[in-house]
């Protein structure tokens, strides 16, 4: 029988995540505060330390650039180390809601493979 191993980041979050495109990057606020997002995916979101505190639910708002209307609703701030980035998941998102974060987030995970794959050709000579 053969063993497969496999190595995963330890995040809190069981999603893909996708780095925001600095040139169209996504607006957050929370707890009326503006931050930066680090990463997204499905479950949840990456934070810069220091804007909330970790183990407390907060209100938020994305503005995603692929949609029409905001993201909002409420978030968990995941336990972690201080002066660590924050993770956050999602709590309770509406069927709609849930839909343009997975939009962006594919969308994401396609000009992450176009940019793989368009490098690897000019390298091979293709």
């Amino acid at each position: 029988m053969n063993d497969i191993a496999v190595k995963a980041v330890v995040s809190g979050r069981a999603a893909y995540q996708v780095v925001p495109d600095p040139d169209d990057p996504i607006i957050l606020q929370i707890d009326g505060k503006l931050s930066r997002v680090l990463d997204i995916s499905a479950n949840g979101f990456t934070m810069p330390p220091n804007i909330v505190n970790s183990g407390r639910r907060y209100p938020f708002s994305l503005d995603l650039p692929t949609a029409k209307i905001p993201v909002a609703g409420y978030v968990d701030a995941l336990p972690g180390q201080p002066d660590e980035s924050v993770q956050c998941v999602f709590v309770n998102l509406s069927a709609d809601e849930a839909d343009a974060i997975h939009h962006y987030v594919l969308i994401r995970q396609k000009d992450a493979i176009r940019s793989i794959r368009s490098s690897g050709s000019s390298s091979s000579g293709f």
